[in-house]
């Protein structure tokens, strides 16, 4: 387990991610999915494919990276159905080592995305109550980690933004910060897996609204 120091007004809990099916959702637009890369722990999950207006039925591939023929493929990660425009399809249940795989459509057709499977992700759990979080400053060793966030009172649903300091625009977002779903009150969700190079970054949230707590990532 990573050495983690901790400056703060509240008790952070982190454990190892736990073995569950994990729902992704993924959209695929003309010739793109729309997330470029994903870094997972390994377990199991269940991908949900969306067809965004790409005028004919989409399908889904997750492979061992380079390894594109049809024998390659990972079957369970099949959608049960070909999805036409404006529809969604879920694959089967994917029990996904550590290793390096790719996913893609052949039918769209898209370019090969990067999935990378971690054997340890440590879990950063965040709590927010009405316009803070209660963990207001963070220093991490460099790794794989997942955040979940609490919702603790607001009533109105919450999110999580990760950046680097001082660059709040959209477009400098770590995506695979963001939750999956917004939070509702006296619920919690997950982020995506993160991997945190040695630097200074903040996160805050715009819906609460909170200000901007430090996360520092040392080597």
């Amino acid at each position: 387990m990573k050495n983690m120091l901790l400056t703060t007004i509240a008790f952070l809990a982190f454990t190892i991610v736990s073995a569950q099916v994990t729902s992704i959702d993924l959209t695929q637009t003309v010739g793109a999915f729309t997330t470029e890369s994903l870094e997972l722990a390994a377990g199991e999950y269940q991908f949900t494919i969306h067809n965004q207006d790409v005028g004919h039925q989409v399908g889904f591939v997750l492979a061992p990276k380079g390894q594109y023929e049809a024998k390659d493929h990972i079957k369970t990660a099949y959608v049960k159905a070909p999805v036409a425009t404006g529809e969604s399809s879920m694959t089967g249940v994917v029990d996904l080592a550590v290793g390096e795989y790719e996913y893609f459509c052949p039918m769209n057709p898209t370019e090969k995305y990067p999935l990378t499977v971690r054997e340890e992700v440590e879990t950063i759990q965040l709590t927010q109550v009405p316009g803070a979080f209660k963990v207001q400053a963070l220093t991490v060793t460099e790794g794989a980690y997942q955040f979940e966030i609490a919702n603790n009172g607001i009533e109105q649903a919450v999110g999580f933004v990760l950046v680097p300091k001082g660059q709040y625009a959209p477009e400098n977002h770590i995506k695979a910060a963001y939750v999956k779903a917004p939070v509702s009150t006296d619920a919690s969700e997950f982020t995506n897996v993160v991997d945190l190079q040695a630097g200074e970054y903040e996160y805050f949230c715009p819906l609460n609204p909170t200000p901007k707590y430090s996360l520092t990532v040392v080597k």
